[in-house]
């Protein structure tokens, strides 16, 4: 998995750029340069200041050891100095902006950004934005008032600055605000940057799904499970082409397990019950009117609860128009043009057989789902989830982090192994490293400053994304 803010993580480059001593290049792009290193079976081991750090084969691309430094090309010498004082010069823009007086402040074609993550980030999420919005303009023919300003959009480099500045819930990676002048407040998560990918796309779906008609606010579902499947969503930055309606492999997961206890939800309550499942049967219900004969009849619904004038609309919170249970079921029977309760049943008993035979994407979907019922505070779901990917295989490195983030102040032992795990999968994140310093503090304080101070080596930053969370087991 690539780490965006790891990318040419460089301990050398804030003080030279120079290429010197050891050099190590990881497949996804990352350079430690400096540190003492050599070859041993199977791995590379790093000599840092506070420890070694063992790095499989598997996640190296190159090495270059100071007794061969002249078996290394001049072309590629020259392009690591070259990455090695970009990357100086970045870290040094970035500290420049990195408090919320400071941020970077610009517009793009439909948002207004302010930010203090580094700015090839911000970059890249700025083309994401315009994409997704350009999408859904034509698609859904949207218009935004004249007298209407852009949506800013606020994103933060850590979760502490977040949830100070911001006022967002500690476990939400992002949250829109629809009333007053829209914004956007987002957080992005280092360690996992697909999932703050989609979770960026669901929120950004509450501001599309805004601007069909901004004196209306969609029901729980559909706009949540609308929400949910465009938020499965990638953007290929080479093609510039988003891919949209990918599986929700963390909700299949859950839908999966339902079923797997014969718990079925039918299509009258998924449409008129507000409740957790909107984000998962809600979202597979919409993933399959999207995706069979009933997609047309479905958009049609979606939209037209905002914009036809057969729909009964009433007034609901903060005096904004909506459509009540009952009448958004009349009127999706009708956009379907279901005749009669046999012939819902009938839909109904495809949408089982969808449900059936849809499969994940990937094999991580229980992992997902886990992290997915940790962040909306569903923990006791979540331990479990954690504990069947465990049995099922195993986890990612960003699995056991989120696993022992949650179990941290109740299972200290737990949180450890987990850690551990963790840096085992990948050595170069010293998030890890830190964070397992952190939790030793009481019971080995030398352990833990040196892990610390190891963890500091690996990334100079890796402080200032500390945030304490204390999750509820009860929920």
């Amino acid at each position: 998995m690539r780490h965006p803010l790891a990318t040419l993580l460089v301990a050398a480059a804030l003080s030279g750029s120079a290429l010197h001593g050891d050099t190590l290049l990881t497949k996804d792009g990352r350079i430690i340069d400096g540190p003492q290193m050599e070859r041993a079976e199977g791995h590379i081991v790093i000599h840092f200041e506070n420890g070694e750090i063992e790095v499989p084969n598997e996640m190296v691309q190159e090495v270059f050891l100071e007794a061969d430094t002249e078996d290394i090309p001049k072309k590629m010498r020259r392009q690591i100095e070259k990455e090695l004082a970009a990357r100086k010069k970045e870290i040094e823009d970035a500290r420049a902006h990195a408090e919320w007086g400071q941020r970077y402040q610009e517009d793009t074609k439909n948002f207004s950004w302010g930010y203090t993550i580094p700015r090839h980030l911000a970059l890249g999420m700025q083309e994401r934005f315009e994409a997704y919005y350009e999408h859904f303009k034509k698609a859904w023919k949207l218009k935004r008032k004249r007298s209407s300003e852009k949506m800013l959009v606020n994103f933060y480099r850590n979760s502490a600055q977040y949830g100070r500045t911001s006022g967002a819930p500690a476990s939400a990676l992002a949250y829109f605000k629809f009333v007053g002048r829209y914004d956007l407040n987002a957080c992005f998560d280092r360690l996992d940057p697909i999932e703050t990918e989609m979770v960026l796309y669901h929120e950004l779906s509450h501001y599309v799904q805004k601007l069909v008609d901004e004196e209306f606010r969609y029901p729980h579902w559909p706009g949540e499970g609308v929400a949910e499947y465009y938020g499965g969503s990638l953007y290929d930055s080479d093609s510039k082409k988003l891919r949209i309606g990918l599986s929700q492999d963390g909700r299949l997961a859950e839908v999966k397990r339902d079923v797997s206890l014969d718990e079925y939800l039918t299509i009258k309550s998924i449409v008129t019950r507000d409740a957790y499942t909107d984000y998962t049967w809600g979202w597979l219900l919409v993933h399959f009117f999207m995706n069979t004969e009933h997609r047309k009849g479905f958009e049609k619904y979606f939209l037209g609860l905002a914009r036809d004038k057969k729909v009964k609309r009433v007034r609901g919170a903060f005096n904004l128009k909506t459509v009540e249970p009952a009448e958004s079921l009349r009127y999706l029977i009708a956009c379907l043009k279901i005749k009669d309760e046999a012939e819902l049943l009938e839909v109904q008993e495809q949408f089982y057989d969808y449900v059936r035979e849809i499969d994940f994407e990937t094999n991580a979907g229980m992992e997902r789902a886990a992290v997915a019922a940790k962040r909306v505070g569903k923990v006791l779901r979540a331990k479990r989830l954690f504990q069947e990917a465990e049995d099922a295989g195993g986890l990612s490195q960003v699995g056991y982090y989120q696993w022992a983030q949650m179990i941290r102040h109740e299972d200290r032992g737990l949180a450890c192994s987990l850690y551990e795990k963790a840096i085992a999968l990948d050595p170069l994140v010293g998030t890890y490293y830190y964070e397992l310093g952190r939790l030793l503090e009481r019971s080995d304080e030398e352990e833990s400053k040196r892990l610390k101070a190891l963890a500091k080596e690996l990334d100079p930053t890796v402080d200032e994304y500390v945030i304490d969370l204390v999750f509820d087991s009860g929920g």
